[in-house]
């Protein structure tokens, strides 16, 4: 948890007087909170999401951003179940006692390092994967939202995964024994062990920090924190492609559950297409970022490296490895009773999307693909009640 500042505990008191004396929970007017900066990536989805909310609404909704103010990351699941935002970009992995099936669907993300022809379209596969299998097939999944006081509306995933190190050169599995990298989720951390490194458990906001005064180095992240977090100023190395894999446990839309439910019908449809806008947004702006922050780094100097055979097919053995136990340690560390099960019926689904964004080209076109194929299935009136 982030030190509060006097700015800072304002706007929550503030906040939490506005959601306890709107007479009736009026959904007019929604803050948006993430820990992102406004040109991020996430930042431009929130845009996004704000203009596509006002304009399916008709403007009965609209929506005020708070850029890594109102909440920071670690704040945003309990900022948003209390209402101190309306709407908040969670990451579930943070919380893994609350959304453990949610976080299981994100452990299955190395899959996408098996793929049998990667095309670089993997992450917007995942995407569409999580987000149908989620609102469709994992009552579970929607459960802990509600628990929380949430509801559900959209996801996103990042490209791959590298290593981003300061003077640190990680090209072979000799290399990764004894660094400390910085992990994400549980998944990352055994990755780390798995080849002899410490696995760092760090919200992405501290990791400039952590690797200008070396306790850390390497993050294992998607190439456009670079930028968003001004990674460049401190990373001197890049080993592309290593752990692979992508971070996928994000819910980027989740509406506060009183909100929702002082919704009308054609309200919740409107927040329902936002979250598709959010979903479709998040991920591509990740996926077209990603190559041009590889050139950017390039430009400042940072040197680009790419992994051994030995550490890439290494990596791939892992991957396998992992797979065939992440069932069964969350079935006995986080009591997901049906994880063997999804375990089993999630690949598939994957595959499936593999082939419907194999002529993807646009945001646009990933939005009404999300929406045709997932959202608009569900009902306004019955979900998350």
């Amino acid at each position: 948890m982030t030190r509060r500042t006097v700015a800072k505990a304002s706007a929550l008191a503030i906040a939490a007087a506005a959601a306890t004396t709107a007479t009736p929970l009026a959904a007019d007017n929604l803050n948006f909170a993430y820990g992102y900066p406004t040109n991020s990536a996430v930042g431009l989805a929130v845009d996004d999401y704000a203009a596509a909310l006002e304009e399916r609404s008709g403007g009965d909704l609209k929506v005020k951003s708070f850029a890594m103010s109102l909440l920071s990351l670690p704040e945003t699941s309990p900022g948003v179940r209390d209402g101190l935002a309306d709407v908040g970009f969670v990451l579930p992995p943070y919380y893994a006692a609350e959304y453990s099936t949610n976080l299981f669907l994100h452990e299955l993300n190395q899959l996408i390092n098996l793929a049998e022809t990667p095309n670089g379209k993997e992450p917007l596969a995942y995407t569409g994967a999580m987000l149908e299998y989620t609102m469709q097939d994992c009552p579970e999944c929607v459960a802990e939202f509600a628990a929380q006081n949430q509801v559900y509306t959209g996801g996103g995933v990042t490209p791959l995964y590298n290593l981003l190190c300061k003077d640190v050169v990680v090209t072979s599995v000799e290399d990764l024994k004894g660094k400390r990298l910085r992990a994400g989720g549980a998944g990352f951390v055994r990755f780390a062990e798995h080849f002899g490194a410490q696995g760092v458990r760090l919200p992405v906001n501290e990791v400039y920090e952590a690797l200008d005064q070396g306790i850390l180095d390497c993050a294992m992240l998607s190439a456009p924190e670079l930028t968003n977090y001004n990674l460049h100023e401190v990373v001197t190395d890049i080993t592309i492609g290593v752990p692979g894999g992508a971070f996928a446990g994000v819910a980027s839309a989740n509406v506060n559950r009183d909100r929702w439910t002082s919704m009308s019908d054609e309200q919740r449809s409107a927040m329902l297409y936002a979250g598709t806008v959010m979903t479709a947004a998040t991920t591509w702006n990740f996926y077209t970022d990603d190559a041009a922050a590889i050139r950017h780094a390039n430009e400042k100097g940072i040197t680009i490296h790419d992994a051994e055979p030995e550490l890439v097919a290494a990596v791939k053995d892992f991957t396998r490895q992992d797979l065939q136990t992440v069932s069964t340690l969350f079935t006995e560390q986080y009591n997901v009773a049906r994880a063997a099960e999804i375990a089993a019926e999630f690949p598939a689904r994957l595959e499936k999307w593999y082939a419907l964004v194999a002529e993807i080209e646009t945001q646009e076109q990933l939005t009404q693909l999300l929406w045709d194929e997932v959202v608009s299935k569900v009902d306004p009136a019955a979900y998350a009640q």
